[in-house]
Formats: C-alpha cells, structure tokens, sequence
C-alpha cells in the first residue's frame, strides 16, 4: 500500500497536448513562490505506484484553487478515437474541472498567448461555468510580468504572504 502525501493548495490543470510548456513553468515558478509541498503538478506530485485517479480527485478536492491553463488547442485536441477529448466525460482535464466546480475549488483559468476567451456554448454543461471565471493571461512577451501578476493573485486568493 502506498503512502498518500498531502500537497498543494494550487492544483494546475493542464492538456499534456497544448501547452505543457506553460504548466511546467508555471509548477517551477509557484514552488519558488510558495514552497513545492503548496503545488499539485501531476508529474512530479504523483509517485510511480501510486492509484493515479485517486490521487488527481483527492488533490483537486484538497485544492483552493485550480489554475486550468488553456492554449490554443485546449478545447479542440481530438481523443484518439475521434471527437474533441473535452467532450468525453473520461477526459481528465474535464473530470479534474469537474471535479473543483463540485468541490468548492476556485477556478482560474491561465489563457496563453492570444488564446480566446472560453464561451460557454462549446463547453461541455458541467464544466461550462469556466466560461464565466476570471482569467489571467501568461505570454510569451511578456513572461516575468504575468507571472509576477499570478503569483499576486494566488497570493491574495490564498490569503498568506
């Protein structure tokens, strides 16, 4: 039986598919920032062994916030046996929003570059209130800015310094 370590207040969300440069740097820059015990990124918070689903759900219930960061691509990366992965209940960067809307966890959703605003007409109903959470934006021109502005955000959003 595995041990569960209990880690993070920011739990970020990410299609391995779009932009998972961002998230890496953004898991690098909130560990410096808060400390790495304070962040779920699932490849470095989830340990060979553990019961991935378990640990996914459980660290988005443990959250105070999910950061969704949303590229270009997000919303219309296709499932290996066709359609938009987004629409399949199975997809996990739909369960893991899911779930945080369920639970009570604030979400925030990164957009990277120019990517659109979200609408809620294209998103799948249990997730469409993404659509209506307040953004934040991290660009390649201008990276030490936004990431000095979501770091003010997370902390005002968490309370601490």
């Amino acid at each position: 039986m595995t041990t569960v370590r209990v880690v993070g207040r920011i739990f970020i969300n990410f299609r391995a598919l779009d932009e998972p440069g961002f998230a890496a740097l953004l898991q690098r820059e909130l560990s410096r920032a808060f400390g790495s015990n304070e962040v779920f990124y699932a490849g470095v918070t989830i340990r060979p062994g553990d019961d991935f689903q378990v640990r996914l759900l459980e660290g988005v219930r443990r959250a105070a916030v999910l950061l969704a960061v949303i590229g270009s691509r997000w919303l219309t990366t296709p499932h290996a046996s066709g359609g938009r992965a987004i629409d399949r209940e199975t997809d996990w960067i739909r369960r893991e929003i899911a779930e945080a809307f369920a639970s009570g966890v604030r979400v925030i959703p990164i957009l990277i570059d120019d990517t659109d605003l979200l609408t809620e007409a294209p998103l799948p109903a249990d997730i469409s209130a993404l659509s209506r959470c307040q953004f934040l934006r991290l660009r390649h021109n201008d990276l030490e800015h936004d990431l000095a502005r979501i770091v003010d955000s997370l902390r005002d959003v968490l309370g601490g310094p």
